[in-house]
């Protein structure tokens, strides 16, 4: 064979190896995936699924998987159970309703007098006393009023003292009868224009004691004072200095918050079950857990024939100021003229209420497993009284539940859920 002819032959298997290639056929150093391998493969895909699905892969705890705790933890928390059990509970009425000033303890506070501002010693959300000063306005009318009466006690002086000089001369004979009669009646006048004079002064927010210290040369008498009527907090503030005022103005609200009431809409239905001195709970979101007592101090004497309800009133103390007006409440009633024989009296699975936690939109307890292990279960509640709730799904009678630390537990849960891993 010659070169040229060796050549070709090169070239040759080159273009047919090249179209093979090309064609996807295996090259002879490639070797099939053995079946075993992609089994093992599958298997571990799989496994990693189920892993993710167990809560590790960031869903969460499922319903009715159990967080463990240590007996150390559980000590600390002061984690108590008792069994869900059979029990007469009396109904109780469960509404909602909106916390609002007590209108006794609120006002709005105007000046007497129009005038400009002179001074706002108060700032908003401030604590004030009674008869503290709010606000200083210059008043002419006020300055007016103080020179009247001014004047008029001093042509008052004038006149008693003429009347007395006048009776003197006419027990003397040296006056006639008639010229004592014309001084004693305009002492009079003049008494009586001092009456009125001074009154007025009354009605522009001056004491007795402050006008008595008024003063022929006493300066800057056209200063009115706005102060508050009562102990309180300044929920409202439209004032500022310089700024021209009217009696109708409302510069200042003012409202003692140791008391609120709580206004509540009980259906027609309802009505024979709610009574003046009912004993109330009110629970508001900022406070969870908390309860506030009350009673009911106000039943509408008429139904709304929209709604079908009555409009009914609850007093509740609240020293610490905490209820605020315009917060949403859940109120819950209950009727101390029932008993636990009462026809409206059923017997029903019932824990306390204090076991029940809010998660999201659903109502958890946690039912104790033993060795410090605690199941969140899901339940459905029913009626609530005398500090029970009714529990229609998710626990049986007799089933260990958590009364006191439910929260802690709800807490560990949630770290749990959060990544912070199975605590002990």
């Amino acid at each position: 064979m010659t070169a040229s002819t060796r050549f070709r032959a090169t070239m040759l298997s080159l273009l047919l190896g090249l179209a093979l290639v090309a064609c996807g056929k295996p090259s002879p150093s490639s070797a099939p995936t053995p079946a075993s391998e992609k089994a093992g493969e599958e298997e571990h895909a799989s496994g990693e699924a189920a892993h993710d699905e167990e809560g590790h892969g960031g869903e969460g705890h499922e319903e009715g998987e159990a967080i463990e705790l240590s007996a150390e933890a559980v000590e600390t928390a002061g984690i108590v159970t008792a069994p869900a059990a059979s029990r007469r509970l009396r109904a109780e009425l469960e509404t909602t309703g909106s916390v609002d000033f007590d209108e006794r303890r609120f006002a709005h506070v105007s000046p007497r007098v129009g005038g400009r501002v002179a001074n706002v010693p108060v700032e908003l959300g401030e604590a004030v006393r009674a008869g503290q000063v709010l606000a200083r306005i210059d008043s002419i009318e006020l300055g007016q009023s103080v020179g009247d009466y001014l004047q008029s006690r001093a042509r008052a002086e004038l006149a008693r003292e003429t009347l007395e000089r006048e009776e003197r001369l006419y027990r003397e004979r040296v006056s006639s009868e008639q010229e004592m009669l014309s001084a004693r009646a305009a002492s009079r006048e003049a008494d009586a224009a001092l009456r009125g004079a001074e009154e007025r002064l009354h009605l522009l927010g001056i004491s007795n004691d402050e006008v008595a210290k008024l003063g022929y040369d006493q300066p800057r008498v056209s200063i009115h004072e706005v102060r508050a009527p009562f102990a309180g907090t300044i929920v409202a503030k439209h004032v500022t200095r310089g700024e021209m005022v009217e009696p109708q103005s409302q510069l200042f609200q003012v409202a003692d918050l140791s008391s609120v009431w709580v206004w509540i809409d009980v259906y027609e239905r309802d009505l024979a079950r709610v009574h003046l001195g009912d004993g109330v709970t009110v629970e508001v979101d900022t406070y969870p857990g908390t309860s506030f007592t009350g009673e009911v101090v106000h039943l509408g004497s008429s139904v709304q024939s929209e709604t079908r309800t009555a409009r009914a009133r609850i007093e509740v103390p609240n020293p610490e100021g905490r209820l605020r007006p315009g917060m949403f409440a859940r109120v819950h009633i209950l009727d101390p003229h029932a008993s636990a024989d009462a026809p409206g009296a059923v017997e029903v699975i019932a824990v306390p209420a204090a076991a029940v936690q809010r998660d999201g939109d659903r109502s958890i307890v946690f039912v104790a497993l033993g060795e410090g292990r605690f199941e969140p279960r899901t339940v459905k509640l029913g009626r609530r009284g005398e500090g029970f709730v009714e529990v229609l799904e998710g626990v049986a009678a007799g089933e260990p539940v958590v009364v006191e630390g439910a929260f802690f537990v709800k807490s560990e849960l949630a770290r749990e859920e959060l990544g912070g891993g199975h605590g002990h």
